[in-house]
């Protein structure tokens, strides 16, 4: 397992402790080989995250805000994606530092996609990004994302496929993890030093963008995604249990 692909799996784990969902983490690995978290507006354990209000150097892990990709998408053309252009844009003060992760055909240097998941019906490109080279990140920046489409984006997800329209997006959100030394959670006291070791080295001093305010609107072409239709199932019955504890946690 990769950093990158070892970064995706255990945010996933992280992130769903914190939703009170024990079963989801091995669901959704035995579903797709390849965890991600959902983009709605969550944020990691609070004592993982850091205590430093001053700008520190950390890498970033971001993913597109499309509103029907809970956990997985992938495009089905690395080409058309990267014809376009993705920008983060973080502001600071007044002064906005523009960094660019992809445009006319080329991943920027210090950038790459995150694996995609081990499915012969994947699309060739994962909707999420990591970069190698550290950034200046700080709890109160000003976050915007923007996506430039040259054509119709086809993609599949673990139960859809659809197409991301041509145009112009733009989502603004916070960041929803900002980690500097590992903290081990409590609910991880009992892990395997092995596991701990990974989550050290994948999550130690990295920006994690999962948090944002709009979201990109797919056109849903078919309801058969790439999960086989047992799995497809325990899928669906997952993505039913999150949204009953989140709708009872909000009462």
């Amino acid at each position: 397992m990769n950093k990158t692909r070892t970064t995706v799996y255990y945010t996933d784990i992280l992130m769903r402790l914190t939703r009170k969902i024990s079963c989801l983490s091995i669901l959704i690995f035995l579903a797709t080989g390849s965890p991600s978290y959902a983009l709605l507006m969550t944020k990691m354990p609070q004592e993982m995250q850091s205590t430093n209000t001053e700008p520190q150097m950390r890498t970033i892990s971001l993913k597109l805000p499309l509103r029907q990709a809970e956990f997985h998408w992938t495009f089905m053309s690395r080409e058309e994606l990267l014809a376009g252009k993705l920008v983060l844009r973080v502001t600071r003060n007044g002064k906005t530092n523009e960094i660019m992760i992809f445009e006319n055909g080329q991943m920027r240097e210090g950038w790459e996609a995150m694996s995609l998941p081990n499915n012969p019906k994947a699309g060739e490109i994962y909707f999420g990004f990591k970069s190698s080279k550290k950034y200046a990140t700080a709890p109160n920046d000003q976050l915007e994302l923007e996506l430039q489409v040259k054509q119709d984006l086809s993609g599949i997800g673990p139960l859809q496929k659809g197409i991301l329209p041509a145009g112009s997006y733009k989502a603004r959100g916070t960041y929803s993890g900002l980690l500097d030394e590992y903290k081990m959670p409590d609910q991880l006291k009992e892990a395997p030093k092995q596991t701990v070791d990974k989550l050290r080295q994948a999550l130690e001093f990295t920006a994690f963008l999962e948090n944002w305010q709009e979201q990109w609107d797919l056109h849903i072409t078919s309801e058969e995604g790439w999960l086989p239709q047992e799995q497809g199932q325990q899928y669906k019955q997952m993505l039913e249990k999150m949204r009953k504890e989140d709708e009872s946690g909000k009462k």
